[in-house]
């Protein structure tokens, strides 16, 4: 049922339209000035799919950098994030794909990030959380 509801939902490509405290959240998670600068100029896109063995796909692409995210919900996985190994879960709650990252190094510099994905009218927010700061990214469907 959660999947339907996703698929539904979430399911296309979208794109980002605007960004609020973005900046902010890049140097939070420890990202340097140029890329910061860099990354806050592209427009990603985000391909949503789910798979046939009932996987979901998250696929974010700029134009120097891709990143692919495929996974159950309620199962732990690893990612990279920035060249940190990251334990990532993903959730379906309250209408929303709630994903927490977590460095498995204790020692790393990067930090906790969760990252809520809803729907609002006819488009995407994402609330991206880390320490005590929150950015919201909005993205339009285009396909």
């Amino acid at each position: 049922m959660e999947l339907a509801e996703i698929k539904e939902k979430f399911e296309g490509v979208w794109k980002l339209d605007r960004s609020e405290n973005f900046q902010e959240f890049l140097q939070e998670v420890g990202v340097g000035l140029p890329l910061r600068k860099m990354a806050s100029l592209a427009k990603p896109e985000m391909t949503i799919t789910i798979e046939n063995d009932n996987k979901i796909k998250i696929i974010m692409k700029t134009g120097f950098f891709t990143q692919e995210d495929c996974f159950h919900l309620n199962e732990e996985f690893l990612k990279e994030m920035q060249g940190t190994i990251m334990k990532a879960t993903a959730t379906y709650e309250e209408g929303m794909i709630k994903m927490t990252n977590t460095p498995v190094d204790p020692k790393s510099k990067v930090k906790e990030q969760i990252i809520h994905r809803e729907r609002i009218g006819d488009e995407m927010v994402l609330t991206l959380y880390t320490g005590n700061v929150v950015c919201k990214r909005y993205m339009k469907k285009i396909g």
